[in-house]
C-alpha cells in the first residue's frame, strides 16, 4: 500500500493532515498489500487521469488506475460482482481521493513607504525629496481539503480514513505528492503500516 511508495518531495511542503483514523484490528506490514485500484473523484476526467497517473507513479506498480481498469462502466466498483472480480484479479484494497472542501482566504498585504535618499544634503538641500510609496495588495489564499479512504477488498470495509489540506497547491503531481507523503507519515507513525524487519 503507501508502504511501498517511492520516496516523496519532503522539503517546503504545504499539506499536512488534519483528521485521521483507522480501524485498530488492522495492522499491515510492507510488502503484504501488492496491488491497489486508484479512484480520484474528480469532475473533470483530465484531472482525474492527471491525478492517477501521479498516484500509479508514486506506488511503484503496485497501484492501478480507476480509469484503466473501469473503463466506461458507469457504476464502478457498485457493478454486481465487481468486488469478487477485483478480489480474482489480485486487488488487495481500493483507495479512493475526492477534493471535500475549497475555501479561499483574503489577507491585506501592507505596502512600505519610504523617501529617496540623496547621495549628500547638498542635493536634498536644492531638491525637497518626495516620499514614495509602495501600495499594499491582497493575497488569496486557496486550501484544498482531500479525503483519503482506504477499503480492504477482502473485508469490504474501511480500514484507513485521512484528510489533508494543501495551501495554494502548484499543481496536481505536487499536491499528489504531498497528500501521499503526509499519508504515509501518519500510517507508519499510528503502526497501521509496519516496517519490514530487517535481517
Amino acid at each position: 500500500m503507501f508502504a511501498l511508495l517511492l520516496l516523496l518531495a519532503g522539503c517546503g511542503s504545504s499539506t499536512r493532515l488534519v483528521t485521521s483514523w483507522r480501524d485498530p484490528s488492522f495492522s499491515i506490514e510492507e510488502g503484504h498489500y501488492k496491488k491497489m485500484l486508484l479512484i480520484c473523484l474528480v469532475k473533470n476526467e483530465g484531472t482525474r487521469r492527471a491525478a492517477e497517473e501521479r498516484l500509479m507513479d508514486l506506488t511503484s506498480g503496485h497501484g492501478v488506475a480507476s480509469y484503466m481498469y473501469l473503463g466506461d462502466n458507469i457504476e464502478g466498483i457498485n457493478a454486481p460482482g465487481m468486488n469478487e472480480k477485483m478480489i480474482a484479479d489480485g486487488f488487495d484494497a481500493v483507495l479512493i481521493m475526492r477534493l471535500v472542501d475549497a475555501t479561499k482566504e483574503q489577507t491585506y498585504v501592507p505596502g512600505t513607504a519610504y523617501p529617496y535618499h540623496y547621495a549628500s544634503p547638498y542635493g536634498y538641500y536644492g531638491y525637497a525629496a518626495p516620499m514614495y510609496y509602495d501600495p499594499g495588495y491582497v493575497r488569496t489564499d486557496v486550501t484544498f481539503y482531500v479525503e483519503t479512504n482506504l477499503y480492504s477488498t477482502k473485508d469490504g470495509k474501511l480500514i484507513w480514513t485521512g484528510t489533508t489540506s494543501t495551501l495554494n497547491p502548484s499543481n496536481i503531481a505536487t499536491i499528489m505528492d504531498e497528500i501521499v507523503e503526509a499519508i504515509h507519515y501518519r500510517m507508519v507513525r499510528e503502526g497501521f503500516v509496519k516496517p519490514v524487519a530487517r535481517k
